[in-house]
């Protein structure tokens, strides 16, 4: 049996017994070895997993869903900054026609996080091993070894979106927003994917651009202001309208925005890669 399944009915079993806090902290302390404060909530992750486990918006589930979001987006005005889907969605490997998907594509599941496979080209396609991993995907419930009850409501199924010129060298632009506000961007690049993890840069700004400090793995390269940086404010701020956090991920390529995905726990709602000190200070603007 797969540890990650193993380890997620052990954390079920002891948030049955001892509760969900106990079980998130114990998650937390073992995986992160980092602290929550449950019981009185104060820094951004407290707040986050706070929501999480006990003030979660209804509509978290539907908009992790990464298809189902699709008319969530539609409904807010905004079809033009989604990727066009070009087959899917399907809830059985069986039923996906590779030969009816054009010549590059990308393969998503609807449930999880970092479930993605890209095609850019798909004569070179090795169609075993791809549908290998999709397979893996479907048999996996995200949220139980995460402690992110949202997702486990989501069904397993896996869509194709059509493939972005360059889209192995996108830079996402994680706007996270706090009762509606953007109040500051991940900006994550050169991402680097291999069989032993993902490497990537990362660097963090206010919505006026200026550098902020609080990664505990920041970079040194620079990065540049987006060309539609401030369109990308408007969005986020009106997808997060709804909810007292989502990080509202966005693309800027080719000359337009892109939507990328709404996340409501990033790092499992730990925010691993920021320090104590910066998220204690943006814990102080997220009103719960």
């Amino acid at each position: 049996m797969n540890i990650k399944v193993i380890y997620g009915r052990m954390l079920v079993a002891m948030s049955h017994r001892f509760g969900l806090d106990f079980a998130k902290k114990f998650d937390t302390r073992l995986r992160f070895h980092r602290t929550l404060n449950l019981k009185d909530p104060t820094s951004l992750a407290d707040k986050v997993t706070y929501v999480e486990l006990h003030r979660q918006s209804p509509l978290a589930s539907l908009c992790t869903d990464k298809y189902a979001v699709r008319n969530y987006i539609r409904e807010k005005g905004l079809e033009n900054i989604l990727i066009p889907v070009v087959g899917g969605p399907w809830g059985n490997i069986d039923d996906i026609d590779f030969d009816s998907l054009p010549d590059s594509f990308a393969l998503k599941a609807t449930h999880g996080c970092k479930m993605n496979y890209l095609v850019p080209e798909k004569e070179t396609l090795d169609k075993n091993k791809c549908v290998a991993e999709m397979s893996k995907w479907l048999k996996t419930t995200y949220g139980t070894y995460s402690m992110e009850p949202h997702y486990l409501e989501i069904p397993h199924r896996i869509y194709a979106e059509e493939y972005l010129a360059n889209a192995d060298k996108l830079i996402d632009y994680k706007f996270h927003c706090m009762n509606g506000v953007p109040q500051f961007v991940l900006v994550c690049g050169d991402r680097i994917v291999t069989e032993l993890g993902n490497s990537v840069s990362r660097h963090i700004f206010d919505m006026n651009w200026n550098h902020l400090k609080g990664l505990t793995d920041e970079t040194a390269d620079t990065v540049e202001k987006p060309e539609h940086f401030d369109q990308m404010i408007e969005i986020a701020r009106e997808l997060s309208a709804d909810f007292k956090f989502v990080r509202v991920d966005l693309y800027d390529i080719n000359g337009r925005v892109y939507f990328g995905e709404l996340t409501f726990s990033p790092t499992s709602g730990v925010f691993s890669h920021y320090t104590q000190e910066f998220l204690d200070e943006m814990g102080k603007k997220l009103r719960i």
